[in-house]
């Protein structure tokens, strides 16, 4: 359970970057979207993370 929420407080720290970057993108569109790619990608994958270790907590008991 302390694992999810850890890849929960990650996950937020990400889509927080994830939003920034989309910002800049929005901004200046000449930036490209390899740093908003990159970073969505690691959060999408955190949130994966995350909800299976919440499911793996809730099936343990």
């Amino acid at each position: 359970m302390v694992v999810g929420v850890a890849f929960l407080c990650l996950a937020v720290a990400g889509a927080a970057v994830s939003f920034a970057e989309w910002r800049d993108y929005r901004q200046a569109p000449s930036v490209g979207l390899t740093a908003f790619g990159l970073v969505a990608g690691f959060t999408v994958l955190l949130i994966i993370f995350c909800l299976y270790s919440f499911a793996k907590a809730r099936s343990v008991r």
